[in-house]
């Protein structure tokens, strides 16, 4: 097969591709309730013949962060029907969002996985009639949902990447898996995927974001420096009374919650490498005479790596223990979310590099560089490299109209089509039967 006379015919899903993406622009979801999103990927991949996976058979629901409750998510299915979302699918999802596409080669060769995330930021958009996509028709219909940071172009991609890869299967070797991934926001959906096993048989494994400080035109090959992080959050139970006549007989939560705050600041030093712990959050007490019977915290632990993450986070554990014991009080802690530390592998840069030399689109090649945040697919890429599989993550550069999670966000859709034709080169040089 010719391989760049192939990318060169990607041209005639332009239209389709960007229109697919303002469609999910227009109905954003926030993570675990993505379920018009999941719908209308999955009743795509039915109509091209392409079989997939979705909600609870590629998620282990012992890892389900941040999970909001049933009255929630039955409303957000309800929506996403009278939305236009296929009903029956919605039935068949069974209250779980999230898909995986399969694409059976015929022909022996590795697993590759790839892996493209669907949810929403909760932001309400800018209305501004300026604004492409509110002068096009495409803005929020939900309220106080949007996206954000550029997952309805990842979705958009991901669905395009997997047509694409379909219609050349049998010059491709192996099997291909392709997660439409819920919950990436707050780093949340990925630990569930991971733990499901779906990914234990992966040789391959890429993923990459739009944007991210890259112009369009430029790729990021190799992402690294993930930072592993926990967010948390923090219930302080107390004990109220008057806060004039018998304070001694209260137990003061909030004492206890700027206690606790003070202390975990102190306990992110480390020699082995960056560590980060941000109080987001405190909120607590019902009136200026009562003394404080609760008090919450949002917070989070970060790492260079997983194992100085887990001891900024035992300490922060101690820390909120050990401040409500010296106020009298209690403490609960509830995982909101979790992500690893990962770094991409170099073994994948000679296949990137050579995938992205057909693509004219791409005027700049950047072989690595550092990412000091943390991302939620590096709890994938690290459950494909723990066996022996290799893990990448591009930046595929983007010009947006604001910083990412603003109300003004917006991509450059032709970003769109150089991810496109990026990823079929990419696999091309990987699983390519070629002559």
């Amino acid at each position: 097969m010719d391989i760049t006379s192939y990318l060169n015919s990607l041209e005639d899903c332009r239209e389709a591709l960007i229109r697919f993406r303002r469609d999910l622009h227009r109905h954003p979801e926030p993570g675990w309730k993505e379920f018009y999103t999941t719908a209308r990927l999955i009743a795509a991949l039915k109509d091209h013949g392409i079989p997939a996976k979705y909600g609870k058979e590629i998620l282990h629901r012992d890892y389900l962060w941040g999970y909001p409750p049933q009255k929630e998510l039955d409303v957000c299915m309800e929506r996403a029907v009278s939305q236009g979302a296929d009903a029956g699918i919605i039935k068949e999802m069974d209250g779980f969002t999230g898909a995986m596409a399969v694409i059976e080669t015929g022909n022996p060769g590795p697993v590759t996985a790839l892996r493209f995330d669907i949810d929403c930021n909760d932001v309400g958009e800018d209305m501004d009639p300026c604004r492409l996509p509110v002068k096009n028709g495409f803005s929020s219909e939900n309220c106080g949902c949007m996206h954000a940071c550029g997952h309805d172009g990842h979705a958009s991609l991901g669905l395009f990447v997997c047509l694409a890869l379909n219609a050349i299967r049998k010059d491709l070797s192996g099997v291909i898996k392709v997660i439409f991934q819920p919950a990436e926001e707050g780093v949340r959906g990925a630990q569930s995927i991971a733990e499901s096993g779906i990914l234990d048989d992966v040789d391959w494994f890429l993923s990459g974001h739009l944007g991210m400080g890259w112009k369009t035109g430029e790729l990021l090959a190799l992402t690294n420096g993930f930072l592993s992080t926990t967010k948390i959050d923090a219930v302080i139970t107390g004990l109220s009374s008057h806060a004039g006549a018998s304070p001694q007989d209260g137990h003061n939560a909030i004492l206890a919650a700027c206690s606790a705050t003070l202390a975990m600041h102190t306990a992110c030093q480390d020699s082995r490498g960056a560590a980060r712990l941000n109080v987001g959050t405190i909120s607590g007490g019902t009136g200026r005479n009562v003394v404080a019977d609760r008090a919450v915290l949002q917070l989070e632990t970060r790492g260079e790596t997983t194992e100085i993450e887990r001891t900024v986070f035992g300490r922060a554990m101690s820390s909120l223990k050990g401040a409500a014991e010296m106020f009298g009080c209690t403490v609960d802690t509830k995982i909101m979310g979790s992500a690893s530390g990962a770094d991409s592998d170099d073994a994948l840069e000679p296949f990137i590099k050579a995938g992205a030399s057909r693509i004219p689109e791409i005027t700049r090649y950047v072989p690595s560089g550092g990412f000091t945040g943390s991302e939620d697919a590096a709890y994938l890429m690290s459950r494909v490299q723990a066996h022996g599989g290799k893990a990448a993550y591009m930046c595929i550069g983007c010009d947006i109209a604001a910083p990412h999670h603003n109300a003004r966000f917006d991509i450059d859709e032709n970003a769109l089509m150089t991810g496109l034709k990026l990823y079929v080169s990419v696999l091309w040089e990987l699983l390519g039967q070629k002559q």
